[in-house]
């Protein structure tokens, strides 16, 4: 049987928005999950649960605190 390459993998996504003196706000938190060619994925979740915040990590439109995003086994720092 073939093994299935991971098309996305996260590890420990987080990412905290600095508001000001001593205000923090994390949108995601720890955050690690893998998807596999041919699996379909959905994100859910109530208002401010960090779906948006999510997204833009994946597009590269924001930068993720701490933790890798990781497309096709290549970190996503390293795609240009």
């Amino acid at each position: 049987m073939e093994e299935i390459t991971a098309v996305l993998k996260i590890e420990n996504l987080t990412k905290v928005f600095h508001l000001g003196r001593k205000k923090d706000v994390s949108a995601v938190n720890s955050l690690s999950l893998e998807i596999k060619e041919r699996e379909i994925f959905g994100l859910l979740g109530p208002n401010g649960s960090g779906k948006t915040t999510t997204l833009k990590l994946l597009l590269g439109l924001i930068f993720p605190t701490s933790g890798q995003i990781k497309i096709f086994g290549k970190d996503s720092a390293d795609i240009t």
